[in-house]
């Protein structure tokens, strides 16, 4: 953390009492904080998640607004030096005065927010950012409408060790953050759970070397293979185990669905299987995808599926508590939302999402 962010989280408690009182003067609109990691000019998943709140948002004000208040979406970008996410969340928090944050986020730029809405207590609601140690700091204002890592790795173990029957695993995986932070969740929950501890093997995102990732695929004896990494990652993987007469089942996370046009390519996966939203092929989650592409022009994935139903569900919560931040903390926690594209939205304790995700493989789309 840098010096100014670590004196500015500083001032913080001082500030907090302070919060709640402007967020409810203002009585023509309520506004809500949105933040990506990446710049959306040229980063395709930030622009599709901040599309996919403002089209959320647009909705609800078509539909008479939260409790007769004007919805207004305000736009943070974390990229730039490592600590903006601190800096960039309390702007939102203590100059744009807004009642909540949404963040389709990093993990390591949730950690962030994460740190500043702690000290003003204010509901953050994650998009993105699977880290399962975010809702591990047991904030009662943090909430997360996807599945955590550990959520996600207790869903693969049981497909792959237990109903696949396959005990010799390579987690294959890149240096990402949330990639390595995946891998590693999975290996405690396998260790920790009596299942075959998995081999593993990881890489520059950067600049992956396949020829020498599919050299130790060869030397290991292994019957298939998890995967953390981008979805381009995925496909030129396979490609080259393919062409090197590689067989071998493949399993990842729900990532994968981040890239649209991508998965649409991936007609000569072999044996791929991956974590998916419940409602993803339903008509309520094609309809979503139809008035999306409508507006902006192209298809969206699941990050902004997510993004969608997070501004829904905060939306939800507001229009029955709009007062304080207490009352809406307790709003949030008490979600029972049947209408999200991703499923059947519920939190637990901790703020993570009662997991309403199951298995797929590739044939289902």
């Amino acid at each position: 953390m840098s010096i100014a962010t670590f004196a500015i989280l500083c001032f913080l408690p001082a500030m907090a009492g302070s919060a709640v009182a402007k967020q409810s003067a203002n009585e023509e609109t309520i506004r809500i904080g949105f933040m990506v990691s990446e710049n959306p000019d040229t980063n395709p998943l930030s622009r599709e998640a901040i599309d996919a709140a403002q089209l959320a948002v647009d909705e609800v004000n078509e539909s008479g607004g939260i409790s007769g208040r004007r919805a207004e979406l305000v736009i943070r970008t974390s990229d730039g030096d490592w600590g903006a996410s601190s800096i960039k969340s309390i702007e939102l928090i203590y100059d744009e005065d807004v009642h909540a944050i949404v963040g389709s986020l990093e993990g390591r730029d949730a950690h962030l927010v994460e740190m500043a809405i702690a000290k003003a207590h204010i509901v953050y609601l994650e998009t993105r950012a699977t880290d399962p140690t975010l809702s591990e700091a047991n904030l009662p204002w943090f909430f997360r409408i996807l599945p955590s890592d550990k959520q996600q790795a207790q869903k693969l173990a049981s497909e792959i060790f237990e109903n696949s029957q396959l005990n010799n695993i390579l987690i294959l995986y890149s240096d990402a953050y949330d990639h390595e932070m995946a891998a590693n969740t999975f290996l405690r929950y396998a260790r920790n759970n009596g299942f075959p501890v998995p081999e593993t093997v990881t890489f520059d995102r950067r600049s992956p070397d396949y020829e020498k990732l599919i050299q130790s695929v060869k030397n290991l004896d292994v019957d298939s293979i998890l995967i953390y990494a981008d979805p381009g990652f995925i496909k030129r993987m396979n490609n080259e185990m393919s062409q090197s007469g590689i067989q071998l089942p493949l399993f990842t996370s729900l990532s994968i669905l981040r890239d649209r046009e991508l998965l649409s390519d991936f007609n000569q996966v072999q044996k791929l299987t991956f974590v998916c939203p419940d409602n993803w092929q339903t008509t309520n989650g094609n309809s979503f995808r139809d008035k999306f592409s409508n507006k902006y022009g192209y298809q969206p994935g699941v990050m902004g599926a997510y993004a969608y139903d997070g501004i829904n569900v905060l939306t939800h919560a507001l229009s029955h508590a709009i007062h304080s931040n207490e009352e809406l903390t307790s709003s949030v926690a008490n979600t029972d939302y049947t209408g999200g594209i991703t499923g059947h939205i519920k939190f637990l304790e901790t703020g993570d999402i009662h997991d309403n995700t199951r298995i797929c493989n590739m044939d289902d789309e």
